[in-house]
C-alpha cells in the first residue's frame, strides 16, 4: 500500500497486542484513507511517521507491505479473519461523521503488516484492492504471472464500476473468506493466494475441491486447489488456495451459493 499520511498516534488496539493506525492512501479527491494493523514497534511505520513530521512524506510517499483483510462483523464470524471486529462502529467512535476523513474512510478492509508476516509471503494484496490501479509492486525475487494480470485485466474489463474503485469488491462479494483467499464476485469466482485467478462460472462446467500431499526428504505438505472443467473443454484447470486446518469444510457455504445461482455447474468429483 502506498501511503501519504499517517496520524502520528496511535488509535486503537487490538485483541493480541497489535495496535491501530490511520493512513492516507490515495490522493484522489479529499483523499482515500485506511487502517493499518501493526506492531506498535514496527519500524516501518516509524520510519513513515518520521516522513509525516518533517513534510516529505506527501510528495514522497512510502510503500507497506501486508496482507489485506476484512473486519469481522463479530467474533463469531469463522468464515473471515480473526482479528479486527466491527471496524465500523471504531471508526465512528473516534471520527466526526460529518468530517472528511471519516467520509472517505475504507471500512471494509484493511491492512494487516503482523497477519503478512504470518503468511510469510512477500506480496501486496493492499495493491489490488486499496490501490484500485491493478499495477502491482515486484518485491524480492517474486515475480508476478501472467494469468494473475490477464485476471485482472478480465475482472476490470467484466465489471468497470471496479475501476478505480476495486477496494469495494470484498465488502460487495456474495462470498468472502480471508482464510481462503476466495472471493465470490457476481459471477467471478476469484482467489488471491500466490497470486489472483479469476474464472468466470457462467463458462464452468465441473468445479471441486482437491487436495495433493506433496512429501519431501524432511516434511510433507498438503496443497488444497478448485478444480474445474470450462463447457465444451476436457482439460482440468486449477486454482491455488491458502491451506487451513479446515479447509475442506469451509467452502460449504461457497458450493451453495454456487448452486443456487449456476445450477447448471457440477459441483463435486
Amino acid at each position: 500500500m502506498t501511503v501519504y499520511d499517517i496520524y502520528p498516534e496511535v488509535v486503537g488496539e487490538v485483541e493480541g497486542g497489535s495496535v491501530v493506525y490511520l493512513v492516507q492512501y490515495s490522493k484522489d479527491g479529499d483523499g482515500k484513507y485506511a487502517v493499518i494493523e501493526a506492531n506498535e514497534n514496527d519500524a516501518t511505520i516509524k520510519s513513515i511517521m518520521e516522513k509525516a513530521a518533517d513534510g516529505t512524506l506527501y510528495d514522497h510517499p512510502a510503500t507497506i507491505i501486508g496482507t489485506q483483510l476484512q473486519p469481522l462483523a463479530t467474533k463469531k464470524n469463522k468464515s473471515r479473519n480473526n482479528r479486527i471486529v466491527d471496524l465500523s462502529g471504531f471508526l465512528k467512535s473516534i471520527l466526526e461523521p460529518s468530517s472528511v476523513l471519516y467520509q472517505n474512510m475504507n471500512s471494509n478492509l484493511y491492512l494487516s503488516t503482523t497477519e503478512h508476516v504470518n503468511d510469510g509471503w512477500i506480496f501486496i494484496i493492499g495493491v489490488i484492492f486499496f490501490g484500485g490501479t491493478g499495477v502491482f509492486l515486484v518485491v524480492s525475487a517474486f515475480l508476478i504471472r501472467k494469468k494473475t494480470v490477464a485476471s485482472l485485466e478480465e475482472i476490470y474489463h467484466t465489471y468497470p464500476e471496479l475501476q478505480g474503485n476495486v477496494e469495494n469488491m470484498a465488502g460487495l462479494a456474495e462470498f468472502y473468506d480471508e482464510n481462503l483467499k476466495v472471493i465470490l464476485y457476481k459471477n467471478h469466482l476469484i482467489t488471491y493466494y500466490k497470486g489472483t485467478q479469476a474464472l468466470d462460472l457462467r463458462d464452468v462446467e465441473q468445479l471441486y475441491l482437491v487436495e495433493t500431499k506433496i512429501n519431501k526428504s524432511l516434511f510433507s505438505k498438503k496443497i488444497y486447489q478448485f478444480c474445474y472443467i470450462r463447457k465444451n473443454g476436457k482439460k482440468k484447470q486449477d486454482m491455488v488456495l491458502k491451506s487451513t486446518k479446515t479447509v475442506r469444510e469451509q467452502p460449504e457455504e461457497l458450493w451453495d451459493l454456487i448452486s443456487d445461482k449456476f445450477p447448471d455447474i457440477h459441483i463435486g468429483i
